[in-house]
């Protein structure tokens, strides 16, 4: 019998189309979070938070194993959907598509395929279909803190989806039959411009550039009321359009159903707030590497030059596929391309089969391991451990993996204390799982930023080069030569003499090279002044250009004394003026992400900065729209375009506000329960005198890590004792 679960709406289980008794609300939350995460296993202690929040009954698990027997009762009679006990906690076996929450996303992610393939007729269609699925508020009837946050995060994705289908309709010419739509939804969201430039573009095609002119206007004071800001730079245009009867914004001409008119409807407002991939559902069995981990984008439109340097990577791929492991080196100045080498070699390794996966470390808090935390700390939460291979290691080795990388917390029992595991068993259970992940089709691993690595990676790093995975594993790091650590130069510098690293040196651009990557927006002699204050840099002078190119630049800021020491001044000041533009909200919520790292989450943001998530997603789309921020991987994920832009950033913002952020980054923390080593550099840098709490913090932190990253043990010990009165 065909079964259908239904969250978009009330919480309900049809099965042949007839409705199923659920129970009452608190049996029926818990089938909730089983079909919010459908095929992947929910543990225990997840169910009864995400049920009870902070209200435990006195036997919450006793009564939760009743709804659970329960619910299975009353799905017996459906096929294809059953509540299994596995390790640790329980999954709900089921196809996605049997749950309206997963068809929603899957049809509108489809629908945007179909816009990013120019078929805006299909993608009607399917965001039609998808926010048809929609009965009313998502899981009425349920009130749990973890509830009504997953509310509100389902809300955005089905605004997202509106706003998406909305310039599809107008792009096909669908203007009259939207009015009296967005003329209800501008009344209940009055503050979102892009919705603000859909109506105004609206009302101008039905032939009311008087009421689209009016209604400008009363969002631009509505703006200025709320935030003390103009509208955004869209909206702006989209009003200068209107006032000289821009021909763009008529209705485009009909176009066949293979793709729309390059001209069709014009870039109204700022971009709409990204969306989760289709969902996955891994099931026993699944290949140990998991799903897909999202990847960063590539940065930059296309590669200039380089062909010497691809060659090499090329190269390293080629030798990789045929199983023989390496270690490719990537050196050069700050804005030379490095990062962009690296998202070269992981898309054409891609392209051959490989998982590419990428982490950088950072210059504020050089945390323990952090380049590859961040690049190998996602794409954990795919794999299958069952998998894994033994080496040999004590049974503290892999324990001690779940003090550095957060996803492995609930991976492995608890360990003897770390200060028993000698490094080396530690470095042979990275080196353990780096071959798993590897063993199938092949891993290219790239760590970015060295430079400000901590000596436990280079240490690790030195362990990987001389001790190579016996899998198709191919690492490559970057760095600046100048500025790098002693240990990691050291390390590298031997394994170049011995011939097991490949290095790659990248230079300044040519001038034809640095002409084909500013393109057209600027003329030659315009060009030739900038490629000489840029001495060649990719990113000073697209920096550089990107300024020049603005017609009506606002006046640039002093520049603060305390931005990014390694930035020429005239750099300096393009990224300063980028910033200049930015709304009071969007530059406060730029900082709140610059205290929290290269690559940080929106909500983190909204606590950070002390607004709401919803304001803290508009801010990042207007950052967004600058480039100073991308999305990537998870919808509410971002991060800096560059290293040096969170530099400038961070020290745009004032440094008292500055200790509260961390402050603030630190409790939020400590609230989902993030490891120590996560907490501590924001700890470090916002205790009071006094504070037992962060004292206990911080030396906790530092006896985790003391055997396999000493440095950061060491400094945070010494930022306990700089607290005295305890």
């Amino acid at each position: 019998m065909k079964v259908e679960f239904d969250l978009l709406g009330g919480v309900e289980a049809r099965v042949d189309g007839r409705i199923v008794d659920l129970g009452h609300a608190r049996q029926r939350c818990v089938l909730a979070v089983l079909l919010v995460d459908a095929n992947r296993v929910v543990r225990v202690d997840q169910l009864v938070e995400r049920v009870w929040a902070d209200r435990h009954p006195q036997r919450a698990r006793n009564t939760l194993y009743g709804y659970l027997s329960r619910l299975r009762q009353a799905l017996a009679i459906a096929e294809g959907a059953d509540i299994v006990r596995r390790s640790g906690g329980y999954v709900l076996d089921v196809e996605a598509t049997a749950v309206d929450l997963h068809r929603f996303r899957d049809v509108a992610a489809r629908a945007r395929a179909a816009v990013r393939s120019e078929q805006d007729e299909q993608a009607a269609t399917l965001f039609g279909q998808a926010l048809g699925l929609w009965r009313g508020d998502a899981f009425a009837g349920l009130d749990t803190p973890w509830i009504n946050a997953l509310r509100d995060t389902v809300d955005q994705e089905r605004i997202a989806a509106e706003l998406d289908h909305t310039d599809v309709r107008l792009r096909c010419g669908h203007h009259t039959g939207l009015l009296a739509e967005l003329a209800a939804r501008v009344e209940t969201h009055p503050l979102d411009e892009r919705l603000a430039g859909q109506f105004i573009l609206a009302l101008y095609r039905c032939g009311r550039p008087a009421d689209a002119l009016n209604h400008y206007e009363r969002t631009r004071l509505l703006l200025a009321e709320e935030f003390g800001c103009d509208p955004g730079l869209p909206l702006r245009q989209l009003h200068q359009q209107i006032l000289t009867t821009d021909p763009a914004l008529n209705v485009p001409a009909a176009v066949p159903a293979a793709g729309r008119a390059p001209s069709s409807a014009p870039a109204l407002v700022p971009r709409p707030l990204p969306m989760p991939p289709p969902v996955r559902t891994p099931r026993d069995g699944a290949d140990l590497a998991g799903p897909p981990t999202p990847q960063r984008p590539r940065t930059g439109s296309h590669l200039v030059g380089r062909a010497a340097e691809l060659t090499v990577l090329d190269g390293a791929i080629e030798d990789a596929l045929a199983g023989v492991p390496g270690v490719v080196e990537v050196v050069g100045e700050p804005g030379i391309g490095k990062t962009r080498l690296l998202g070269e070699l992981g898309e054409r390794a891609r392209e051959r089969g490989f998982v590419s996966l990428a982490g950088r470390s950072v210059g504020f808090d050089r945390a323990p391991y952090g380049a590859f935390v961040d690049a190998l700390d996602d794409h954990l939460g795919n794999v299958d451990f069952l998998r894994l291979r033994p080496d040999g290691s004590p049974p503290g080795a892999f324990a001690l993996l779940s003090t550095v990388f957060p996803a492995l917390c609930d991976r492995f029992p608890t360990g003897p204390d770390p200060v028993t595991v000698e490094r080396y068993w530690f470095h042979r259970a990275v080196r353990t799982l780096l071959e798993t992940l590897s063993a199938d089709g092949g891993l290219v691993l790239s760590l970015d930023d060295l430079q400000w690595t901590d000596d436990g990676t280079a240490e690790l790093i030195d362990h990987l080069v001389r001790h190579p995975p016996r899998t198709p594993l191919l690492l490559a790091l970057a760095y600046r030569p100048r500025q790098a650590p002693p240990r990691l130069a050291a390390a590298l510098a031997r394994a170049g003499t011995e011939g097991r690293v490949a290095r790659v040196e990248l230079g300044a651009l040519s001038p034809a090279e640095g002409a084909e990557l500013c393109g057209a927006r600027t003329d030659h002699w315009r060009f030739q002044r900038l490629y000489e204050a840029s001495g060649g840099n990719p990113f000073y002078l697209e920096a550089l250009a990107r300024s020049a190119g603005n017609e009506s630049p606002p006046a640039v800021p002093a520049v603060p004394a305390s931005v990014a020491g390694d930035l020429p001044q005239s750099v300096r000041a393009a990224l300063l003026e980028e910033l200049g533009g930015l709304s009071a909200t969007a530059k406060v919520c730029s900082q709140a992400a610059a205290v929290l790292g290269d690559s940080f989450e929106a909500g983190m943001v909204a606590v950070v900065a002390q607004t709401s998530e919803a304001q803290a997603l508009a801010a990042l789309d207007e950052v967004a729209e600058r480039d100073l921020v991308r999305q990537i991987g998870s919808a509410r994920r971002y991060q800096f375009r560059h290293p040096l832009v969170r530099a400038a950033i961070y020290q745009s913002a004032g440094a008292g506000w500055r200790i509260e952020a961390h402050s603030r980054a630190a409790d939020v923390l400590a609230l989902r329960g993030a490891p120590l080593t996560a907490q501590a550099s924001h700890v470090q840098r916002s205790a009071r005198v006094g504070d037992e709490q962060a004292v206990d913090v911080l030396v906790r932190a530092a006896r985790q890590v003391v055997t396999i990253a000493p440095a950061a043990a060491t400094r945070w010990a010494q930022g306990a004792l700089r607290l005295p009165g305890c």
